[in-house]
């Protein structure tokens, strides 16, 4: 998630939004850059966002992802993508050989008021919203129509990333003793992890794949459809920083849920393995993860599990989350010299100890 604030008054003059996207909308040049990491770029023109996915995603399934977050029955939930003139099936469309996507304005967090204070966060909202989203009714769907959750494929591509780079680019004594910690870690995890998004004999739901607070953004005082009023307020992208402040206490926020390509079935105790890992890793304090979870289990979540330890449940996921937070922190230090904050040093410390 990107530290540049969306400053009012200072928003691009175009913030209506037409009722279609055309294809010179999706290759507008300039923009504000929001995300340009890890093979996705993402660029903001006013009201719209304009998102190219990973090379390798195929089209059908992030289709058909599309198609969920389109769906009327998930409105309060996720963040609906714009239609495109020409696209198939309105929402996805090919430009120089990468899949786009198109998105409404939308206000996210502030990653450094986030960290700083953390107990504001809007955690019970997002605990609703995970709930909610775990009681979807998958029956309800076609069964072609949800496909499994990109959970497995993450954990794969994080260790290929940090393959890569400790090919390519020189490393100490250290760096090598970290990556073994990293491999031997992985190694250890249970095989289910990097098969099926499932775990055997547990529950499946609607899951959505990467949850953590990045993903959870306020439409309130998003601009309407063109020639139409829209809400009072100023709208920053989807993805990026919205104003400071405390989140949980804003008046009717209308939180969704972005970023869908990993959406689908799974084990949903996979969108509960970030706060667990940080909780865990001693980044989430004890109090704020307690309020999350308690929330999580009275709107009727299921990733915990009947049983008095939710860690029966949330082990694994936790576990391979904390890999790959390791992994990427060592490729992220090879590959453009990020040095290793606290949350690195936390999650390094983790592998370390699962490597044993």
């Amino acid at each position: 998630m990107t530290n540049r604030a969306v400053v009012p008054g200072r928003e691009e003059a175009d913030t209506t939004r037409p009722p279609v996207v055309t294809m010179s909308d999706l290759t507008r040049t300039g923009g504000e850059i929001l995300t340009d990491r890890k093979g996705r770029l993402v660029v903001r023109h006013g009201y719209l966002v304009v998102k190219t996915h990973l090379a390798q995603d195929a089209a059908r399934p992030l289709l058909a992802r599309l198609r969920l977050a389109a769906d009327p029955r998930l409105a309060g939930l996720l963040l609906a993508p714009l239609r495109l003139q020409g696209g198939d099936d309105d929402l996805l469309a090919s430009v120089d050989g990468r899949l786009v996507s198109a998105w409404p304005a939308a206000r996210a967090l502030r990653l450094q008021d986030v960290e700083r204070h953390v107990e504001a966060a809007p955690w019970t909202a997002a605990a609703k919203l995970l709930a909610r989203l775990h009681g979807t009714d998958l029956a309800a769907f076609p069964p072609d129509a949800v496909p499994p959750a990109g959970v497995c494929a993450r954990l794969r591509r994080a260790m290929e990333q940090l393959e890569d780079a400790l090919a390519a680019a020189p490393r100490s004594a250290e760096i090598t003793r970290l990556a073994d910690d990293i491999r031997r870690a992985r190694a250890g995890l249970p095989a289910w992890l990097e098969r099926t998004p499932a775990r055997p004999g547990g529950p499946v739901a609607l899951i959505h794949g990467d949850w953590h607070l990045g993903q959870v953004v306020s439409t309130a005082g998003t601009p309407g459809p063109a020639g139409t009023p829209g809400p009072a307020g100023t709208p920053g992208p989807a993805g990026t920083p919205g104003p400071a402040g405390t989140p949980e206490a804003a008046a009717d926020p209308q939180w969704r849920i972005i970023d869908i390509d990993d959406l689908g079935w799974g084990d949903p105790a996979w969108d509960l393995a970030r706060p667990a890992a940080w909780f865990a890793a001693g980044v989430l304090p004890p109090a704020v993860w307690a309020r999350f979870a308690d929330t999580y289990r009275a709107a009727g979540g299921v990733a915990l599990g009947t049983g008095p330890d939710p860690w029966d449940t949330l082990d694994g996921p936790a576990r391979a989350v904390t890999v790959q937070y390791a992994a990427g922190a060592v490729t992220e230090y090879l590959l453009r010299g990020t040095p290793f904050d606290d949350g690195a040093h936390a999650f390094l410390a983790c592998a370390r100890r699962l490597a044993r």
